[in-house]
């Protein structure tokens, strides 16, 4: 289900009945949305959520994936979820995450990517992979050790132990864990409170993270330095000062 209201995308993954699992279709018209916000002015924030008790399960196993024998999961993962990821990586607007239920395999990995997430308090995750013979992917194995260390991501990826939203933020996994009837509403209010701020700093302060993880600190003392250049001369800071010295509240325009 694709929404827009108050300069936010909200993107609901609908097969309940499923568990949310990603079929084919679906990460493409996941991957056709997310093309069309990330160069829609008028869409500054994007939070992607779930319909029913589960948030995703991740890749489904369906005859489709054996219609060719041997089966090449990794062309499926190219093909269909890189995209993705590639997307909610490097699209310059923030992405919160509202985990509603269990997050595992493919879709633990995705609220790992998103730029927030918030979990109700009956959520789980689990890297589930190794109970069915796989290996974590979507960026698991980059993100999570980065996240919770590497002792504790590997055991969690060996054991496909499931964690509840409690651990998974006390781990640093996510944001924020609220009362399974708040999470709807605190997405919301923060999602479209989001959309009205300076949301041009939003995609450097998101080039600068990425780069951090592989840069030195004289390369990324540089890359502070011409990314602060860029928003230095931004409109949005420029209103930013103004409303200051004003005394005034700022109006946004994301440029």
């Amino acid at each position: 289900i694709i929404e827009k209201n108050n300069a936010v995308g909200y993107l609901t993954l609908n097969r309940p009945e499923r568990y949310n699992s990603l079929t084919i279709q679906m990460s493409e018209e996941i991957v056709d949305a997310l093309k069309q916000w990330k160069d829609d002015d008028q869409v500054k924030v994007i939070v992607i959520q779930a319909a029913g008790k589960a948030f995703c399960t991740g890749q489904e196993i369906s005859p489709e994936l054996f219609s060719h024998m041997p089966i090449d999961l990794g062309e499926v993962i190219e093909k269909y979820t890189y995209p993705i990821i590639e997307l909610v990586v490097n699209t310059p607007k923030v992405f919160i995450c509202a985990v509603n239920g269990v997050a595992a395999g493919a879709g633990a990995s995705l609220a790992l990517l998103c730029d927030m997430t918030i979990a109700a308090k009956s959520a789980g995750f689990t890297q589930i992979f190794s109970k069915i013979g796989l290996v974590p992917d979507c960026g698991a194995t980059w993100y999570l050790p980065r996240m919770i260390g590497f002792a504790k991501a590997k055991a969690l990826m060996l054991t496909a132990e499931k964690i509840t939203a409690d651990e998974a933020e006390r781990l640093g996994m996510l944001y924020k864990v609220v009362e399974d009837e708040q999470l709807q509403q605190e997405v919301i209010t923060l999602a479209e409170h989001m959309a009205t701020q300076a949301t041009l700093s939003y995609g450097l302060i998101k080039q600068a993270l990425l780069a951090s993880l592989q840069n030195d600190l004289t390369t990324q003392l540089a890359l502070e330095r011409d990314l602060q250049r860029q928003a230095g001369q931004s409109e949005d800071f420029m209103e930013a000062a103004r409303a200051f010295l004003m005394k005034d509240t700022p109006n946004f325009k994301g440029r």
